[in-house]
């Protein structure tokens, strides 16, 4: 067994005859790691939850060993997944800069509560100066203002980009819309009409025209066969694949 976990004492397992009995493991990287040795498993696996919650199941019968080898085997992984989920919830505080815009947070004592305006190149943040700028009312006005910050951008930087590429590459499509989709970065009607997210403003330049190209593929390309995947390698210099990798660093909404 190569697994560096340690057990934490062992919380009451599930009556005999149950899907599954669970216990938590202590990992060094990784921190709490819930086992779960399930009857309906198939196969050893390892889940990283939204909530930082990370859970090793292994199938009924199946050795501890080789399900602690395994974790061992995909640390890295799941500790890349617990960096992108612990960024959503980190409290954004100044300085903190979107491509046009600087986040500014004032405390006033004739505030109530917290509010944002955009004006000026600032996101401006007032608050009441017995709050803290972690608290949950000023962290919300904060997020609002970098969204409505975002939309901005997004209508002055996304369609002209998505024309130049366009016109570049030779794929036509119809109209273009910015809205605030947090399922998806974009998407291509079947009259070729393209949505993007505001939240393509979080990436850096060569993520955002991977994005653009990604849907102008889809003018031609309605699915993501192989059609698809050789059109927009070709495009992209044959980084689509490094590309499609890196982006799963980014994330939508928060």
């Amino acid at each position: 067994m190569t697994s560096g976990s340690k057990p934490v004492p062992e919380k009451r397992a599930a009556p005999s005859g149950k899907a599954a009995t669970s216990r938590e493991l202590e990992h060094p990287a990784l921190g709490i790691v819930r086992l779960s040795v399930s009857r309906r498993a198939r196969r050893i696996s390892l889940t990283v939850k939204p909530d930082c919650t990370v859970r090793l199941t292994v199938p009924y019968g199946t050795p501890v060993e080789r399900g602690l080898d395994f974790l061992e085997l995909k640390k890295g992984w799941a500790a890349k997944a617990l960096d992108r989920y612990r960024s959503r919830t980190a409290a954004i505080l100044p300085p903190y800069n979107t491509r046009f815009h600087e986040l500014v947070a004032v405390a006033d004592t004739e505030c109530d509560g917290a509010s944002v305006r955009i004006g000026g190149g600032k996101i401006t943040v007032i608050y009441h100066a017995g709050l803290d700028t972690e608290d949950v009312p000023v962290q919300e006005a904060i997020k609002k203002g970098i969204c409505e910050a975002w939309r901005e951008e997004a209508k002055i930087y996304l369609p002209p980009r998505l024309e130049t590429l366009a016109a570049r590459t030779g794929l036509k499509y119809g109209k273009v819309a910015v809205r605030n989709t947090v399922s998806k970065w974009g998407s291509c009607s079947p009259r070729n009409d393209i949505s993007l997210s505001l939240h393509l403003m979080r990436l850096p330049d060569h993520l955002i025209d991977y994005i653009l190209l990604h849907e102008l593929c889809h003018t031609l390309h309605k699915n993501h066969g192989p059609k698809f995947h050789r059109l927009l390698d070709d495009l992209t210099g044959g980084r689509h694949a490094a590309l499609r990798r890196e982006l799963r660093n980014y994330h939508t909404g928060w």
